[in-house]
């Protein structure tokens, strides 16, 4: 009975001692003893705190390669819990849009060449309730309302251009005329085309667009071409305009009347008929200006007002160029005192509607849109880029896609006056182009870039009744007027209703 006695005392002192090895040490006032606090310490079978891949965004671009890869790496440096890939970069159209969602391909975010075929086909994603969060938007409004297709915005605005006239400031001053301010009017650039077509001198290039931005400048409520933004409204406005264009056409004072009654090259197939069709348009340059083409005529100095877009702005690096003095300026307006609103191109991007990462891709696509990081990001791409460096970097690209160095010829689509500011200083822009971008908020975009089906609304039908009726005189525009806006809007109920909900 002691025996057992002393056997269990003996293991309950052995047990004991055990658990006062395995316990914590006393606290003895000294915090070095003290066990580290374990509140930062990732836990790694928690899931939140298990490290994650970047988020892969698949990016299809109009831009050069290069360019692209530079942005893409910009974007993911900033931004680490997303990784862009680009995945094409080069022209395509819906064609090529069309192959990729056949074949399962369709990038995250792609560049539009417009909207309906993606409409139709459910491409887009819905991309408004993403704007409306935006604390300090830098988008401008009459640019989202262009990419608005009944209440959903399905693109967003990438690149702008504008659409103006190059005026020869040398050639105005050399036959005293007055130099016109930026609120010039219809009647000043009457007078300009017509004084100065003369011996081997042209008043413009040509006249046949002035009715697309004529009207605008009448009615705030008409946009590119007569449309109001739901119909074409061919009323007093394009009346008034064609008829002012058919006045020019009569004065015979556009460059481009030299081909009227010659043959278009490009309706004959490629041969000895076509070649034949291009020497003869040659020729008549020839006889009238003494230069093969228009073009030159401008570059000689010999043209008063060339009507062109920005991306026609740097021709003052090329041999031709003649040294003249030159703006950049809006189309006139009919009233004095008012302010010209500008002619605009604007090409877009969209998210695809089924993206796995819609957070994601938005940031992305806002990045290229509207963020003024990537006005800064690419400043300090074009800063640094080098061609040898650049092949060292991207030893798959071929020789091709490596220009000798990058220009900053869009204007950015950030509505920031500091962007707009420091661009024009940048690419040492004319007074007149600062002008008008000052006012891009008040401006109207080409109509083939969100119109529903407008090249054959508007150039194929109201376009093609000016030239082939009302120039040579067979009807007027109060004729026509009528039936071409039930025509034009017609063509285009018919696309509408190809795009459904």
């Amino acid at each position: 009975m002691k025996k057992r006695l002393f056997l269990s005392i003996v293991f309950l002192l052995i047990v004991s001692l055990l658990l006062t090895a395995c316990a914590a040490p006393a606290d003895n006032g000294n915090t070095t003893d003290k066990p580290k606090s374990t509140e930062n310490v990732k836990d790694p079978e928690d899931p939140k705190e298990v490290e994650k891949d970047p988020v892969v965004i698949k990016w299809a671009t109009w831009e050069n390669r290069v360019m692209a890869e530079e942005l893409a790496a910009k974007f993911n440096e900033a931004n680490p819990d997303i990784k862009v890939e680009v995945s094409y970069a080069g022209w395509f159209g819906n064609d090529v849009l069309t192959q990729w969602a056949a074949s399962g391909q369709m990038p995250d975010v792609f560049a539009v060449e417009n909207p309906f075929l993606g409409i139709q086909n459910g491409w887009f994603y819905d991309l408004k309730p993403f704007l409306d969060k935006e604390a300090d938007p830098k988008f401008y409004d009459n640019f989202i309302a262009t990419g608005t297709y009944k209440g959903k915005v399905v693109m967003l605005p990438s690149y702008i251009y504008l659409h103006g006239m190059l005026v020869n400031l040398s050639l105005l001053k050399a036959n005293n005329i007055p130099i016109p301010d930026y609120g010039w009017t219809l009647d000043d650039y009457k007078n300009i085309v017509i004084s100065l077509t003369k011996d081997k001198m042209i008043g413009t290039n040509s006249i046949t667009e002035l009715p697309k931005h004529i009207p605008a400048q009448m009615n705030d409520n008409i946009l590119y071409g007569c449309w109001d933004g739901e119909k074409y409204v061919l009323g007093d406005e394009w009346i008034f305009a064609v008829n002012f264009t058919k006045e020019l056409h009569d004065a015979n004072i556009a460059a481009y009347q030299t081909e009227e009654g010659l043959q278009n090259p490009w309706d004959l197939p490629e041969g000895a008929e076509r070649d034949a069709a291009f020497e003869a348009i040659k020729n008549a340059y020839r006889e009238r200006f003494g230069e093969d083409e228009a073009y030159n005529v401008w570059m000689k100095g010999n043209c008063a007002i060339w009507m062109d877009f920005s991306w026609g702005l740097g021709f003052e690096g090329w041999e031709m160029y003649s040294g003249f003095e030159w703006d950049y300026y809006p189309f006139p307006v009919v009233e004095a005192g008012d302010t010209s609103r500008p002619g605009i191109v604007c090409d877009s991007l969209a998210m695809l509607a089924n993206t796995a990462h819609p957070e994601e891709a938005y940031r992305f696509i806002k990045y290229i849109s509207f963020d003024p990081k990537s006005f800064d990001d690419r400043v300090e791409i074009i800063d640094n880029y080098d061609k040898e460096e650049a092949k060292k970097k991207y030893p798959d690209l071929t020789e091709d896609l490596f220009p000798d160095f990058f220009t900053f010829s869009h204007i950015p689509a950030i509505n920031d006056q500091g962007v707009r500011d420091r661009w024009c200083e940048y690419t040492n822009a004319k007074p007149g182009t600062e002008y008008m971008l000052n006012n891009l908020g008040t401006g109207y975009i080409d109509g083939f870039k969100y119109v529903p089906d407008f090249d054959t609304a508007y150039h194929k039908t109201i376009e093609k009744a000016m030239i082939e009726q009302i120039w040579t005189g067979q009807k007027t525009a109060a004729d026509l007027a009528k039936e071409l806006e039930e025509k034009a809007n017609q063509i285009t109920q018919e696309a509408i209703a190809l795009m459904g909900d």
